[in-house]
């Protein structure tokens, strides 16, 4: 777009035309890798939460079998082994299990092992047993053609502290083309500021949303495909408003931030295939 100034020049009136900066490419997520196949480098690391139930969902199943590498993170090498029946689990094997091994079980590090499953012990207790994994991904895919599209099933549910702290690696980790924390019931990204373009997976994603000011106060947020769409007058923020239970109204949502904002999405229960 151009505006137009009026000037003078030699008596004569003159117009001048000023051209407005561009606007800044939208930011654009998907989460339609949840139902169907995509074009992606997934790196699917498997968590150790309590409670959650992994091989009988659907969208993990479906996960296991497009990602390109296969984590655990210390003991969700446990829940990997206690998800799957007895005859599965020697065709569902990670490419490896890293951690500080507080929480492996011998019994399933003996038979990881002994299917030539990588064990990495990190014994170092700065980091969470995820940044240990998100770590060594980051390293892994500096000099390579792709970007990983990293999803970590898991990261909701039980210890209140540890979902805190998956959510905070969202922050810390932004090197990846996309980053999904995932659970049976959730999806979370992290929205940069700026213009974003989120693509809903309907398929999988039952349309229940929200819009978590997770790091500060997100000041003019603004939205167009919410029931309840967001005008930027009020600013999100703990303590304040916060947009939760909302709802999405077609397949796309643009939202515009002016600080990291945290979108979260409920997954439909679908049986496992």
């Amino acid at each position: 777009r151009q505006l137009t100034r009026r000037c003078m020049l030699d008596g004569r009136r003159c117009y001048a035309s000023l051209a407005q900066p561009p606007e800044a490419p939208a930011i654009h997520h998907s989460t339609r890798f949840l139902s169907g196949a995509a074009p992606l480098q997934l790196a699917l690391l498997v968590l150790n939460v309590d409670g959650e139930s992994l091989f009988a969902d659907s969208v993990l199943s479906r996960l296991w079998k497009g990602a390109a590498l296969r984590m655990c993170a210390d003991g969700g090498a446990n829940r990997l082994h206690d998800g799957l029946p007895a005859a599965m689990r020697s065709q569902m094997l990670p490419d490896q299990i890293r951690g500080d091994l507080d929480s492996l079980r011998p019994d399933v590090a003996e038979f990881y092992r002994g299917l030539g499953v990588r064990i990495e012990h990190e014994p170092e207790q700065d980091t969470h047993d995820i940044e240990k994994c998100l770590r060594w991904l980051k390293r892994e895919q500096e000099g390579a053609a792709r970007a990983f599209t990293v999803v970590a099933f898991g990261a909701f549910g039980g210890r209140l502290d540890h979902t805190m702290a998956n959510l905070n690696m969202l922050h810390r980790y932004s090197c990846f083309a996309s980053f999904v924390l995932l659970s049976a019931e959730s999806v979370a990204v992290l929205l940069p500021p700026g213009r974003n373009v989120v693509e809903v997976d309907t398929a999988a994603e039952d349309g229940t949303c929200g819009l978590i000011p997770l790091g500060g106060r997100c000041e003019g947020v603004r939205t167009s495909g919410l029931r309840w769409d967001l005008d930027g007058q009020i600013a999100l923020e703990f303590g304040g408003l916060v947009s939760s239970s909302n709802q999405v109204t077609g397949s796309q949502v643009v939202m515009e931030t002016t600080a990291p904002l945290l979108w979260t999405s409920n997954l439909r229960r679908m049986p496992a295939r």
